[in-house]
């Protein structure tokens, strides 16, 4: 896949990444609260959402790709704390310390996170994995990290993937993300 495509792609996914939060906590002391407003951003006209399992599989109209898998994590009160998105790498070339890369993943959370401690996955009862945020904005802060065919086939064979995330004064906060349906979305990318 030629680069410029690639980045198309990318921007598409960067602005589906955001629409949670447009409307939503706009920081992790938010999550805090009791009972904070849920987010109700409207889907754009020109994208097609399908449920698959817990995950919603999102594609241009008409269910063209680019697609891209997304789920909404929820803190331990039941508010939505992060968004997570996995879109699949067509470039056979993607390779990263040696290791090849087989899709991306993109997790938003809202601003107020402890940027030191970085974001910390699990999968059912495997070793946590840390990634450090890429950048935050007025709506949230990116963590975006490939993803290689071993945590890919942890992804499908799990039950829950647990991110933690810390927070100033709260420390950590861990949010659960369902893995059923990872297997048939991430087949239908």
């Amino acid at each position: 896949m030629n680069r410029m495509l690639w980045m198309k792609k990318s921007l598409f996914f960067s602005a589906l990444l955001w629409l949670p939060f447009t409307v939503g906590a706009q920081k992790i002391s938010d999550l805090q609260q009791e009972a904070p407003a849920a987010p109700t951003a409207e889907i754009p006209s020109d994208l097609q959402v399908t449920p698959v399992g817990d995950w919603s599989l999102v594609c241009e109209a008409g269910g063209a790709p680019p697609c891209a898998m997304t789920q909404l994590g929820k803190d331990p009160q039941g508010s939505p704390a992060i968004e997570f998105v996995v879109r699949k790498v067509d470039d056979e070339s993607a390779v990263i310390d040696g290791i090849k890369v087989e899709a991306v993943a993109d997790i938003v959370t809202p601003l107020g996170v402890l940027l030191e401690f970085g974001l910390r996955l699990k999968i059912d009862t495997s070793e946590e994995r840390g990634a450090p945020f890429r950048i935050c904005q007025k709506h949230g802060c990116l963590v975006r990290e490939p993803l290689s065919a071993e945590v890919i086939e942890a992804l499908k064979k799990g039950k829950t993937a647990l991110i933690t995330v810390a927070a100033e004064g709260a420390g950590p906060i861990e949010i659960p993300i369902s893995l059923r349906g990872f297997t048939k979305a991430y087949s239908s990318l």
